[in-house]
C-alpha cells in the first residue's frame, strides 16, 4: 500500500490556466493515470485557497477538487484549504461551522496552507486553535520571509512553530517545503539558503530533530523537490533521520505533472528498503500506517 500525501490537480474545465504552470494541465483523471502506473495507492488532493498561489499554478480550489474526488473516492482523498483571513479576516472567526462543512463532505485535513504571514500571527493561532477542535490536521508550507513567497512565515530557529506547538497540542502540523526541511541542517540560517537546495554534508543538526522529537503534534511530509533534497544530501543523515523519525513522516511527492519516470521520492524510500537501509517496519510507517493511524 502507498499512500501520497502531497498532490495536486489543475482546473479542469478552464485549462486555460494551466497555461500559467510550467508543466501544463493535470487532472484528476491523469493523476489516476500516473499512480496507476507507478503502483500509488491513494492520493490526498490538496486544494489552494490562499491570495498568495491561488492563481500562480492553475490549482483547483476546494469545490473543484471535493467534487473531482467524490468521482474517483477510492483513490483520491479531499483536503479543504482554509485561508485564515477568509471569513472577514479577524482572529476571532468562528471557523467550527466551516470545518465541520468541509468535514461532512469527506475532507479528511485542511492544506495546503500557504498564506505568507508569521506562523505565530493571532489569524493562524485561530485556525490552529479550531484544526484541533475539529480533529483536522494542517499541512502547511514554511516560508523564511514574507514578500515574494508563499508559506507561513517562521524564523530560522523554528522557534514560531514551537511556540505554537506548545499552544495547541491538539492540532496536528504536517510540515512541507524548503524553510521547513533545510532546519535539518543547523548552517542553514539566511532567507535566500532556506528556500533553496543546499548540497553537501550536514555537520551540525538543525532545530527540526528537536522539535520532531518533542512534540508529539508535529509532522512531516517530504514531498516536492526541498524534501527529497535534504534526506539525499547526506545519504547516512538522510536515512537516520527516517528511521528515528519513521512514525512521523509521510510519504508524497507534489509532482503534479505526467512523469515518464518514478517519482524520485518513491525512488528513493525503494531504494533505501532494497539496500537494506531501512526495514520494512519503517518503510511501510513512512509510505501508509502513519496515514492510515493519523486520519483513520
Amino acid at each position: 500500500m502507498i499512500i501520497d500525501i502531497h498532490q495536486h490537480i489543475t482546473y479542469k474545465e478552464y485549462p486555460q490556466f494551466s497555461e500559467l504552470v510550467a508543466h501544463g494541465s493535470f487532472t484528476a483523471k491523469e493523476l489516476i493515470e500516473d499512480m496507476d502506473k507507478w503502483g500509488i495507492d491513494k492520493s490526498v488532493v490538496l486544494p489552494l485557497s490562499n491570495p498568495e498561489n491561488i492563481d500562480l499554478f492553475g490549482i483547483a480550489g476546494n469545490q473543484e477538487v471535493i467534487s473531482e474526488c467524490r468521482k474517483h473516492s477510492d483513490r483520491l482523498i479531499p483536503f479543504a484549504n482554509i485561508d485564515p483571513r477568509s471569513m472577514l479576516n479577524n482572529p476571532k472567526t468562528d471557523f467550527s461551522g466551516l470545518m465541520k462543512l468541509f468535514k461532512d463532505l469527506g475532507c479528511r485535513g485542511i492544506g495546503e496552507v500557504c498564506a505568507n504571514m508569521p506562523v505565530t500571527s493571532p489569524l493562524y493561532k485561530n485556525l490552529f486553535h479550531h484544526a484541533g477542535e475539529a480533529g483536522l490536521p494542517i499541512l502547511f508550507h514554511l516560508a523564511p520571509k514574507k514578500g515574494g513567497l508563499y508559506g507561513m512565515i517562521d524564523n530560522a530557529d523554528l522557534s514560531g512553530l514551537e511556540e505554537v506547538l506548545k499552544e495547541f497540542p491538539k492540532t496536528i502540523l504536517i510540515g512541507h517545503a524548503p524553510a521547513f526541511w533545510n532546519a535539518l541542517d543547523a548552517e542553514v540560517t539566511t532567507p535566500k539558503a532556506r528556500n533553496g537546495y543546499p548540497t553537501g554534508p550536514i555537520i551540525n543538526k538543525g532545530p527540526l530533530w528537536r522539535l520532531m522529537q518533542t512534540y508529539p503534534n508535529l509532522y512531516g511530509d517530504f514531498s516536492a523537490g526541498s524534501g527529497h533534497n535534504a534526506l539525499t544530501r547526506d545519504p547516512d543523515i538522510g536515512v537516520e533521520f527516517l528511521k528515528q523519525f519513521n512514525c512521523k513522516i509521510f510519504f508524497g511527492t507534489d509532482m503534479f505533472f505526467k512523469k515518464d519516470l518514478p517519482p524520485m521520492h518513491l525512488t528513493m524510500m525503494q531504494d533505501a528498503l532494497e539496500n537494506k537501509k531501512i526495514s520494512k517496519t519503517v518503510y511501510e510507517n513512512i509510505m501508509h500506517r502513519n496515514f492510515e493511524r493519523i486520519f483513520k
